[in-house]
């Protein structure tokens, strides 16, 4: 009786759609690279050729348009002409204007971020960050002796916060009274929104001091300081008495005894019965769906040691800090606003 024949291992589409995953890391340089450069602001007026752009950038002819004509294949920038560049809808989100993707990429596809990756099968082995496996220091810490890579990672998170947190603003009501404290509100883009909105409002932006001086002269440019106070200090040890807080992309920085003890500092400070504890956070959704939350929690475990959760982890943390889910509030952004109580 002969024996079945080995089944192949994957025909050459599977073969080169595998082989494009394994070299993700090539899209991420190369849009590193355009937006250092400022690609996409020299096509704001229309297409140019690459000798231009290479002039205008100080760059090799040859290797720009190699890394444009790369970029083109994945609908960033278009080839309109030969050699002839222009801009597309994803290319647009590169420019160095407010609410643009720019600051974003410019941190996460950040060579220094690259090496980080490379050691993923630490993490992947020990449970331990590759982070501190390259840097020898916690993230924060890290960034807190860092100015440069501190400014990127600051300047992406309001980047970030500008794009995703509008969604939320339109359909989650903030309230018109009291006062909302932003833990780890970092340049204070969140808050600056939600007073924004909620003319009655005040709020205190919350984070360690070297971060939280980078909100003040937002806060002061939109005229906020009446209604918005800046304090810094460390969340694992206080926050500041308030009626209600609100963290964006805070607890998924942290594991779970960590994550409970900043909770609990806030259900602990929070002034009367009916505050709230206000989560923005993205949630993992069921086995096999597609998910930029599953994506992001790999590099929760990375990069800090914390972790994207589903709701019902989210319950279960909430509960262990002393507060209790009230309701989950999905929007037209990768964010869900997860609203907790006192127990």
């Amino acid at each position: 009786m002969s024996s079945p024949s080995a089944p192949n291992a994957a025909g050459p589409s599977q073969f080169a759609q595998i082989i494009m995953l394994a070299r993700g890391y090539a899209p991420a340089v190369c849009l590193h690279v355009a937006a250092k450069l400022g690609i996409a602001d020299l096509l704001a007026g229309g297409p140019k050729p690459v000798s231009e752009l290479a002039r205008l950038t100080q760059t090799n002819e040859d290797a720009l348009y190699r890394c444009l004509r790369a970029l083109a294949s994945i609908d960033v920038f278009r080839e309109t002409a030969p050699r002839t560049f222009a801009d597309t809808q994803l290319s647009e989100a590169l420019r160095d204007v407010t609410g643009s993707a720019r600051d974003a990429v410019l941190f996460m596809a950040d060579p220094m971020h690259m090496n980080i990756y490379g050691e993923l099968m630490h993490t992947i082995k020990t449970g331990g960050t590759a982070f501190t496996k390259v840097t020898g220091m916690e993230p924060f810490e890290f960034f807190r002796q860092n100015a440069d890579e501190n400014k990127s990672f600051n300047n992406a998170m309001t980047s970030i916060s500008r794009q995703f947190i509008q969604p939320v603003i339109e359909v989650y009501d903030f309230g018109e009274a009291g006062t909302l404290a932003d833990v780890g509100g970092g340049h204070g883009a969140l808050l600056a929104m939600v007073l924004g909105k909620h003319r009655g409002l005040h709020g205190i932006v919350f984070d360690l001091q070297h971060v939280a001086e980078g909100a003040r002269p937002v806060i002061e440019s939109l005229s906020l300081a009446p209604r918005c106070e800046i304090m810094g200090g460390d969340f694992f040890k206080f926050v500041p008495p308030a009626d209600s807080y609100v963290m964006k992309s805070i607890i998924h920085d942290w594991d779970d005894t960590r994550a409970i003890s900043i909770l609990r500092n806030c259900a602990s400070a929070m002034r009367g019965p009916n505050g709230k504890v206000i989560l923005l956070e993205m949630l993992i959704g069921p086995s096999n769906e597609p998910s930029l939350a599953k994506w992001i929690d790999i590099e929760m475990l990375a990069m800090a040691g914390g972790r994207e959760r589903t709701e019902t982890e989210y319950a279960d943390l909430l509960a262990k800090a002393g507060l209790r889910l009230a309701r989950v509030v999905r929007t037209a952004s990768p964010l869900a606003v997860i609203e907790a109580l006192k127990a």
